[in-house]
């Protein structure tokens, strides 16, 4: 793995020395390599204004740099102050966007703190529409109505990520139905398309990727972001929540949070449209979850692999649970 090597950290923190010293920042102390998985990699640099923070990500997921730096210019508010980027190799360089959810969420276990985040990341989700061009030309993935049900039929076909009949892995009659599916995801994402606009969408947003500083909420970890319907990020969001808060699916308190997230659209859509349309995006975005496993799963070494082998199955089975539930 790159991040071990030391030249290669080396070199990364060369770099971020370099940016800072641009800015007037000093490094004050040992970059902490606080963070390691296959597909990225986080240092911690003290500086004598505070720590920043240097992440570094895999080819597949190169996009997130820019993405981080774009929404910081679109929608200042909800993302953190970027101070330098490598396109090239996906480096970026951030201010310290405080702790993160999860670790508030162990002190003080209070589910509003979502009705506070996910408003704001409906706003990102706003203001971000208009750029949804600029985002695919920085090789976002393109995950709106078309193009996933396109994706979503390719997916099936490779069978080494569904394993059929093996552990961890789709059943063969699992498989057949969700074959037998294709015509629908593409008659329900057409469908809801038709009134709310694609935009960012994070697809894999919890407790982990929101960070809190000066009671301000920012959304960070945009690798697995794609361009696709908004409301696909209510699969894994209301799926985080209940698990962290032990509610069943279908718990007053998750309706709640899911109308918060919700009310940002009504300036674009009516109540109806929007009623009709979360349901089936919440279902769908399983879709997406899977294609953003296929794109780690299919890149990691074969270690990695084996460990996570069954996020791709895992994740049309729970568009197929989705399914039968509504």
């Amino acid at each position: 793995m790159v991040w071990r090597d030391r030249d290669w950290r080396d070199e990364a923190i060369a770099w971020a020395e370099r940016r800072l010293a641009e800015r007037g920042r000093r490094v004050s102390g040992k970059a902490e390599q606080i963070h390691v998985v296959p597909w990225s990699t986080v240092l911690r640099i003290p500086t004598d204004r505070g720590a920043v923070y240097f992440k570094a990500t895999w080819p597949p997921q190169r996009h997130e740099a820019a993405i981080t730096e774009a929404l910081a210019r679109w929608a200042p508010d909800q993302g953190t102050a970027v101070l330098a980027l490598d396109r090239r190799r996906g480096w970026l360089l951030a201010e310290d966007a405080g702790p993160r959810l999860r670790e508030v969420l162990a002190k003080d276990r209070d589910i509003r703190r979502w009705h506070a985040v996910l408003p704001r990341y409906a706003e990102l989700q706003l203001k971000t529409a208009p750029h949804v061009s600029e985002l695919l030309k920085l090789d976002v993935p393109d995950r709106r109505a078309d193009a996933l049900a396109m994706s979503y039929e390719r997916l099936l076909k490779e069978r080494s990520l569904m394993r059929i009949g093996l552990k961890e892995g789709l059943s063969a009659v699992q498989h057949e139905r969700l074959r037998g599916m294709v015509p629908q995801v593409r008659e329900w994402a057409m469908a809801i398309s038709a009134a709310i606009p694609a935009t960012i969408q994070h697809d894999d947003l919890h407790d982990g990727q929101v960070f809190v500083r000066d009671g301000h909420y920012r959304i960070l970890d945009w690798g697995d972001a794609c361009v696709s319907h908004p409301f696909y990020s209510l699969s894994v969001i209301l799926r985080s929540i209940a698990y962290t808060f032990k509610l069943g699916h279908d718990a007053p308190e998750l309706a709640h949070v899911r109308d918060a997230y919700l009310e940002p659209f009504t300036r674009i859509a009516t109540r109806k449209q929007i009623r009709a349309a979360y349901p089936v995006a919440a279902r769908l975005g399983w879709i997406s979850r899977a294609l953003s496993w296929a794109l780690v799963v299919e890149n990691l070494p074969p270690a990695s692999k084996r460990k996570e082998r069954g996020s791709v199955p895992r994740s049309l089975q729970r568009f197929l649970e989705a399914t039968a539930s509504a």
